[in-house]
């Protein structure tokens, strides 16, 4: 059964099934002008075009056609594996690679939420990206440890010399 990516205003779904999509189209989730894709499409389609949703042909009495003509697939394919990547060094290795993956993490985040990137890395881009925080964070946490322990050390060494 096919799988569908469904885009309804700014937000975007998926994978649903064709026969989730088809009680969409009944309850009025779905409508003529939203765009779906499934694989083997070249591109984003406006629903009604779709035959297998059951919307009326384009032309018939109530039908309307889309205001707009459909977008290529995603521009950008998704970077969630490096950026994940990125974090997991982060947490290990350098804090500079956490700093890379929060701010790569935050911009795809973005562009996935504006539909110019490929959602399917959602889950490795936002997990990256927390990995990247956590290991910034931390690095803070013990940068200021260790500051405090030294200054700590140097009054205790300045009010115990003989």
């Amino acid at each position: 059964m096919k799988q569908w990516r469904v885009a309804i205003g700014q937000q975007q779904y998926g994978p649903v099934s064709e026969e989730e999509l088809k009680s969409w189209v009944a309850q009025g989730r779905l409508g003529p002008a939203d765009l779906v894709w499934s694989e083997g499409m070249n591109a984003w389609a406006p629903a009604s075009s779709v035959a297998e949703l059951g919307f009326p042909p384009v032309g018939a009495a109530g039908a309307t056609p889309p205001p707009f003509p459909p977008p290529a697939a995603y521009p950008q394919a998704h970077r969630g594996g490096a950026i994940l990547a990125l974090g997991i060094l982060g947490l290990v290795v350098c804090v500079i690679c956490g700093i890379i993956a929060w701010v790569m993490g935050n911009g795809d985040l973005r562009k996935i939420d504006a539909g110019l990137m490929d959602p399917a890395g959602r889950g490795m881009t936002n997990a990256g990206r927390i990995c990247g925080m956590i290991s910034v964070i931390l690095a803070l946490v013990f940068f200021v440890l260790a500051v405090i322990i030294n200054i700590i050390v140097a009054v205790t060494a300045t009010t115990h010399s003989y």
